[in-house]
């Protein structure tokens, strides 16, 4: 199958920005975060949008996001931690699973990057979500790559994948 696009999907934190970007500029595609996209559409930070409109109202945004996205073929695409969960992705796109471990993810988070995510500001919690989340995430997953290492190793991963499969 050739696919129209990446998406990149993990748990908040895992890396799909910093992914996306990178390889992006490697495959020569756009790269688009979907949170990002949300952000300018509502004039508002994913932080304020929970707070004031709440999480459901977050999650029709995000899915009116990827649907809107995903028309345009070409792309490397980040999505937030949840929307694999709350919402379909077009069949027609290329699902990487950036699989970090939880305690990687909170070590390579700063204050300021912490403090963003309203679904990690109770640890506990944030644990537990993680630990529901991850078997969807491999379930959605064409490929899944262990973000446990270095970026840069972890994306010629994609690239090998996608250049021996042919699916771009």
């Amino acid at each position: 199958m050739i696919y129209e696009n990446i998406v990149l999907i993990g748990f908040m934190g895992s890396g799909k920005t910093s992914v996306g970007k990178t390889l992006a500029r490697y495959l020569h595609k756009d790269f688009v975060d979907v949170d990002s996209v949300i952000e300018v559409e509502q004039n508002a930070t994913i932080n304020d949008i929970f707070k004031e409109k709440g999480e459901e109202c977050f999650r029709v945004l995000e899915q009116k996001c990827i649907n809107k996205i995903t028309q345009k073929k070409g792309q490397v695409i980040a999505t937030g931690g949840g929307l694999p969960i709350h919402s379909t992705i077009a069949e027609n796109s290329l699902i990487v699973y950036i699989d970090a471990d939880f305690e990687v993810i909170l070590n390579r988070l700063s204050a300021k990057e912490h403090a963003k995510r309203p679904l990690l500001q109770d640890e506990s919690l944030a644990r537990s979500l993680y630990a529901q989340r991850i078997q969807t995430y491999k379930e959605l997953a064409t490929l899944s790559v262990d973000a446990n290492q270095k970026i840069q190793v972890f994306i010629h991963v994609i690239v090998d994948f996608i250049l021996d499969n042919r699916v771009l």
